[in-house]
């Protein structure tokens, strides 16, 4: 698929190994007065302490945040920057985890409706006392949802930032240049477990 660019955007992939397996999650950040190498460090060394601060204690000693991989996608050649300062960060909970593939899902929702105006995240490392009859415990719903939120907001996070959802196509199809919205809202749909096949080990490679 042919590249499509999205000014001033960066996208920002923290990468974990879980177990054996290797998983992401992905965030989009734009840049009020354009970006630079020096701002993504900087957002890579705030979504470190953000994991560690919210996720670190919960997650099993076996989910390990790895590196942090952001790229400018205003053009095809722009920088990447890879954050690996003060990691690997595992996490601390001996208790048995669920399954990789169970996750909570969160949903990013912008002033947009349709599929355009919301984005969201996987989150894995779901232990066993979080979960009862495949419904995710309110205190981790409520744990997750906060973490999000605190993203929120015009340099809220970052100075010079501001989270947001990107779309890259419309009816299917895709745009010339890419559309970045700013995220309003963070919200969790249900507390139903969900799943990703591909975090599975063996899969997803």
């Amino acid at each position: 698929m042919a590249f499509i660019p999205v000014p001033n955007v960066l996208q920002a992939e923290l990468r974990f190994l879980y177990g054996s397996q290797r998983c992401e999650n992905v965030v989009y950040f734009e840049g009020s007065a354009g970006v630079t190498p020096a701002l993504a460090s900087s957002l890579g060394g705030q979504l470190v302490s953000w994991w560690n601060t919210n996720f670190k204690t919960p997650s099993p000693t076996i989910l390990v945040l790895n590196e942090v991989y952001i790229t400018d996608l205003t053009a095809a050649d722009s920088f990447t920057v890879s954050h690996t300062n003060l990691l690997p960060s595992g996490g601390l909970s001996a208790v048995d985890p669920l399954p990789f593939n169970c996750a909570h899902c969160v949903s990013f929702r912008t002033a947009a409706r349709g599929r355009s105006g919301r984005g969201r995240n996987y989150v894995m490392g779901l232990s066993d006392s979080e979960a009862t009859n495949n419904v995710i415990s309110t205190t981790r719903v409520n744990l997750d949802v906060a973490a999000y939120q605190a993203l929120v907001g015009a340099g809220t996070f970052v100075a010079g930032l501001q989270f947001v959802v990107v779309s890259r196509f419309l009816n299917n199809a895709p745009r010339t240049v890419g559309i970045a919205r700013p995220v309003t809202s963070v919200i969790s749909v249900d507390s139903v477990i969900d799943t990703q096949r591909r975090r599975l080990p063996g899969r997803g490679r």
